[in-house]
């Protein structure tokens, strides 16, 4: 994307952040990414964070990468927008949970460890980590981001990145 241009509403937007935590879940998950977040009018965006998800600023994010390129119909962008927004209202303005437990089990997944009780928890969407906040509100405007066969929720940001 050109400097200084907007990506359109909708648009998913993926990025490494710096730390110790960012580096442990790009190992977990073998991924280059370890952020997801979908991006709103004027620059806003909804991420989710450890203190629920909340609004924010692509600026935050100048190396972010975004599926710009992605057909989506005008009013399809719009309800994806609107639908992350209300994650970030949600709890009476603390934004819906932020989910640790997902992260981990969805790094130990690449090692082999699954179990119809970590299946269960990662498809419950009361808590929600940043690839499967943007994979939820892209699945409730009727977009499926993945046809793979995978539990819904099942994702990871660099998982995001692979539907550019």
């Amino acid at each position: 994307m050109a400097k200084g241009t907007q990506p359109p509403v909708g648009t998913i937007g993926v990025t490494a952040t710096g730390g110790i935590i960012g580096w442990g879940i790009r190992l977990l998950t073998f991924s280059r990414y370890n952020h997801a977040f979908i991006v709103g009018p004027a620059g806003l965006l909804v991420e989710a964070a450890p203190g629920g998800a909340r609004l924010g600023h692509i600026s935050m994010y100048p190396r972010a990468k975004y599926n710009s390129n992605k057909v989506i119909p005008a009013e399809t962008r719009e309800a994806i927008w609107e639908t992350a927004l209300g994650f970030a209202q949600a709890n009476n303005g603390k934004g819906i949970g932020y989910n640790w437990i997902d992260d981990i089990a969805l790094g130990l997944r690449f090692f082999g460890f699954w179990s119809d009780r970590i299946a269960r928890r990662i498809a419950r969407t009361d808590r929600l980590q940043c690839a499967q906040l943007v994979d939820l509100a892209y699945s409730l405007n009727g977009i499926h981001l993945f046809d793979d066969g995978r539990l819904p929720l099942a994702v990871d940001p660099g998982d995001i990145e692979e539907t550019f």
